[in-house]
């Protein structure tokens, strides 16, 4: 599989309609979002780019446009309804995860990862970014919120002339010697204390390679280091 990057996708600018997994024509919250009403958009990346979807028993789907919706923790497919694309929520249930590839030819990896493999438990399973793909010991997982300047709910954000908008965040997880994933921040301090059975080791490792890590990416030799260390 060709190495997973990060990279800035083009715009989207279809009109967004929600669809349950029922195929009902709105949002589990009820409502219809054109994308110029607000800044920003509630999908991991800009644009439908195609994917395939990996079934629980391993097999792997023909290609289709695919995203996520970030927000309500459901990846997506397009389709043609009245003339306009519209998108429509998948059972997360029925898959492990998803590749989708950019206009690029870089193929983006996620798994789904269950609550509890979170040294702190999470409250639902999600789909997260497997940086060093396919050791699966780096995840990255992307978040989105929704900021409303006037009030809350999304009539104030739609009818006064602020907008509301999508804030992005990223966290970054490690696995560790006990097989849980631990959060860390990017700095060659964080990736010894979280990782502490073998902090001394990876001390001296990253400063015999003079590794400075900044990004997701900068964790993969350090942890290829900690898989080998007893």
């Amino acid at each position: 599989m060709k190495k997973i990057i990060l990279g800035i996708f083009a715009c989207m600018s279809l009109t967004v309609f929600g669809q349950s997994a029922n195929n009902s024509n709105s949002f589990g919250s009820g409502f219809r979002l054109a994308m110029d009403e607000v800044d920003g958009h509630p999908f991991l990346i800009n644009d439908w780019y195609q994917g395939n979807l990996v079934k629980n028993d391993g097999s792997v789907t023909e290609k289709m446009p695919l995203n996520y919706n970030l927000l309500e923790n459901a990846v997506a497919t397009t389709k043609m309804l009245n003339g306009q694309k519209t998108y429509v929520k998948l059972n997360n249930a029925d898959y492990s995860g998803f590749m989708i590839t950019d206009d690029k030819n870089n193929v983006h990896l996620y798994k789904k990862i269950l609550g509890p493999e979170f040294t702190k438990a999470k409250k639902e399973d999600k789909f997260y970014l497997i940086v060093d793909a396919p050791n699966n010991s780096i995840l990255l997982e992307t978040n989105k919120k929704f900021k409303d300047p006037n009030a809350s709910g999304w009539s104030a954000a739609t009818t006064t002339n602020k907008r509301g908008k999508y804030v992005e965040s990223t966290e970054v997880y490690v696995k560790t010697s006990k097989g849980t994933f631990s959060k860390v921040k990017l700095n060659n301090k964080d990736i010894t204390k979280v990782l502490d059975d073998k902090g001394k080791e990876l001390k001296d490792f990253i400063a015999s390679k003079k590794l400075k890590i900044k990004e997701a990416a900068d964790l993969i030799p350090v942890m290829t280091y900690y898989r080998t260390l007893k």
